[in-house]
């Protein structure tokens, strides 16, 4: 590893390589394996999340999966989502933030439409790059985030802990966000919970396997 590479990794809680295994469910559904990792890349992390469907999840075609690219300070670069639903298909979310210019998301929906935004601020976080920078800044309250139609944008609400766990939960018009973290030095994401018009996606951890 580069020696600004190890720097880098050294500067945060989590170890290179990290892989977390979680359950996930839809609608409390169980739909499969949830896989997240975090690699670091040469001006920031690559943090990675897949689904591994199950059963009647993949039966039916279910699919997620979404990458997120940070830079060193730790808000989003870049970032696409794909979402499979039954009945209803594909929608893929891209975001990318202009040097000194703002930021944009495209919107593709599964009828082939194409939506869109733009925004002045260049310090927006995605879901995944959200899970992270709670890690490593826990004293955030003020969050600006990717979503579908619009960035949204408000405080988070600190949690009462719960056997041994500190949870954060941003809600906004039809956004949920909750992730709960151990206590610890690595503050591992135990569990989290994503939120809106697709149902509600839950993800508890069954499995820690750090790579390098």
């Amino acid at each position: 590893m580069a020696v600004g590479m190890l720097a880098l990794a050294q500067s945060v809680p989590w170890p290179p390589g990290e892989r977390l295994t979680y359950n996930l469910t839809w609608q409390g559904i169980g739909v499969g394996r949830l896989y997240l990792s975090a690699d670091p890349v040469e001006g920031g992390w690559r943090f990675r999340l897949k689904l591994e469907p199950t059963g009647l999840a993949k039966a039916a075609g279910y699919g997620l999966e979404s990458e997120s690219q940070v830079g060193l300070d730790f808000f989003t670069d870049r970032f696409w989502q794909n979402l499979t639903e039954p009945l209803k298909g594909t929608t893929r979310l891209v975001y990318e933030r202009q040097e000194n210019s703002g930021s944009w998301a495209k919107v593709m929906h599964p009828d082939g439409r194409q939506t869109g935004w733009n925004s002045p601020s260049d310090q927006i976080l995605d879901q995944l790059a959200l899970i992270y920078y709670l890690r490593l800044r826990p004293e955030t309250r003020q969050i600006y985030a990717v979503d579908y139609p619009k960035p949204v944008q408000g405080r988070l609400e600190v949690l009462p802990p719960n056997n041994g766990l500190v949870g954060y939960r941003f809600a906004r018009e039809d956004v949920l966000i909750e992730v709960w973290y151990r206590q610890d030095a690595r503050r591992t994401p135990v569990r989290f919970v994503f939120g809106r018009d697709f149902g509600r996606l839950e993800a508890s951890l069954v499995e820690n396997s750090n790579g390098r």
